[in-house]
């Protein structure tokens, strides 16, 4: 809790009196209309639940904090809010998303996100020894304090957004997936290899942080999409559409492909984009910055870039169990039995004697 004459910086879980009292408008603040708050508070009931009833519900619902500047004499004001989502169904991992309403009055902005990320990781509800964040490779004073907090830099990925859909889709011509290739919702009979196709992109150490096995990817499987070639016989995931949701963007999906660039991705790729088209959804799609293929296959398609996010993740190692392995003993057991009975005798000297 941070303190400067008279005013203290607090953190509390998201309540009602927070979206009663807040006002809208203004010109560092975010745009959270009260139906979105309210909705947010919903989840953070439901969370709070999680340290009681441990179920599939409590352990994969969004948990909100609120960060406040207070003073006896005024009103609490509502600075940023922190959202933490189970990244798993372990919960083993957990997703933070840092929301800034406003800046403090009588503390610097470092000193509110540094109060904020602590509260957030010793949150008695997620207690995780992995967590993931993103943050704008250019906000330098986020990125600072993410970096004395632990974190280290694990994917930069660039934020494409869908052009806009024509007035008569019906007019444009229809796109097919080549033959062979097909894309799929996310199941059972396929989740395995997405899976597979996911790890391959990303680092070691990023893997060990996420700490996802294919039932998680199943859990959030709501619009993710994979392409599957071979249906008919051995199938095999070429690339794969997943659903991401952070914060409260619109509709955000992550394209990951293998190390080597398929050419058939190209026409199967129009085809889902003139069927998204068509729904008339507001996507943004997460490429990763070095997959230069895709990037020009998007530019080709009339995408645009809206600038870049960086990932990053920490990770705190388990203690080892203190607890002996049966059968082993102590190095101090095993000498004690070889301590004499009597006191040692004098050690012998070579002088000669008398």
């Amino acid at each position: 809790m941070g303190q400067s004459a008279g005013f203290r910086l607090r953190i509390e879980p998201l309540k009602a009196a927070h979206v009663t009292s807040y006002p809208q408008g203004g010109e560092h603040q975010a745009a959270l209309p009260p139906s979105t708050l309210q909705t947010l508070l919903v989840q953070n009931w439901v969370s709070g639940l999680g340290g009681l009833i441990r179920s599939p519900l409590t352990t994969r619902t969004l948990r909100v904090l609120t960060l406040l500047e207070t003073a006896s004499s005024q009103q609490d004001q509502l600075l940023a809010l922190a959202l933490l989502r189970p990244g798993n169904r372990r919960s083993t991992c957990w997703q933070l998303d840092l929301l800034q309403v406003r800046n403090p009055e009588r503390f610097s902005r470092s000193q509110a996100l540094q109060l904020l990320i602590q509260g957030a990781m010793k949150d008695p509800v997620a207690q995780s020894p992995s967590w993931l964040v993103r943050c704008d490779p250019l906000d330098r004073i986020t990125l600072d304090v993410l970096r004395e907090s632990g974190f280290q830099p694990l994917l930069q990925r660039r934020i494409w957004r869908a052009p806009e859909t024509s007035s008569a889709p019906s007019e444009q011509p229809s796109l097919a997936c080549p033959e062979g290739i097909q894309w799929m919702p996310v199941s059972r009979s396929n989740v395995k290899p997405l899976l597979s196709l996911e790890q391959s992109s990303i680092s070691p150490q990023h893997r060990q942080i996420i700490d996802r096995q294919w039932i998680d990817l199943l859990d959030r499987r709501q619009g993710s999409l994979v392409l599957m070639a071979g249906v008919d016989r051995e199938p095999v995931a070429i690339a794969g559409l997943l659903n991401r949701p952070w914060g409260l963007d619109a509709s955000r999906y992550e394209f990951v492909r293998g190390p080597a660039w398929d050419a058939r991705i190209s026409a199967a790729f129009s085809a889902i984009l003139q069927r998204w088209g068509m729904r008339g959804r507001p996507l943004e799609l997460l490429v990763n910055e070095d997959d230069h293929s895709m990037q020009g296959e998007l530019e080709r398609l009339g995408w645009t870039s809206g600038g870049s996010e960086l990932l990053l993740g920490r990770s705190l190692w388990r203690r080892v169990s203190q607890r002996e392995p049966a059968g082993l003993r102590s190095l101090e057991t095993m000498l004690g039995h070889l301590q004499p009975q009597h006191p040692p005798l004098p050690t012998p000297t070579l002088a000669p004697r008398r």
